[in-house]
């Protein structure tokens, strides 16, 4: 056998072992928001002085969105944090009943999907064109 493939093979097993070993001891967190203020919370962490005026909780609470003004956020549960973003006026949403699925652009976060009680309201704030 080849030295430098026997090399790669301990160096992947050694790789493998030490992540199960790290799974084993810490687990896999599936984070969850606690509730719309959570996410708002999460929002004014990277936006100066921002206030929110009106936020909702996705079934699951794994997603939120959150007003503020004539803005619309987004907080989403990746791994064991939430990412937010600004939406887009005219962010291209669907609706099929309470759940809404969004298409952003945005190449870290292309597609999100949150079932809400007040669907209807938060498509309509969606698709409201720029002031």
């Amino acid at each position: 056998m080849n030295a430098g493939l026997l090399q790669l093979g301990i160096s992947v097993l050694g790789i493998a072992m030490m992540t199960g070993l790290c799974w084993l001891l810490f687990g896999h967190r599936d984070a969850a928001l606690t509730d719309a203020s959570q996410a708002v919370d999460e929002i004014a962490r990277e936006v100066p002085g921002f206030r929110a005026t009106r936020a909702a909780l996705s079934r699951d609470a794994r997603a939120a969105l959150v007003e503020a003004g004539a803005d619309v956020y987004l907080a989403v549960v990746r791994g064991d944090g939430v990412v937010t973003r600004k939406l887009a006026p005219g962010t291209a949403v669907t609706r099929d009943g309470d759940r809404l699925a969004l298409s952003l652009q945005d190449f870290t976060l292309k597609r999100a999907a949150l079932e809400l009680d007040d669907a209807p309201y938060w498509e309509a704030r969606l698709k409201r064109p720029a002031a």
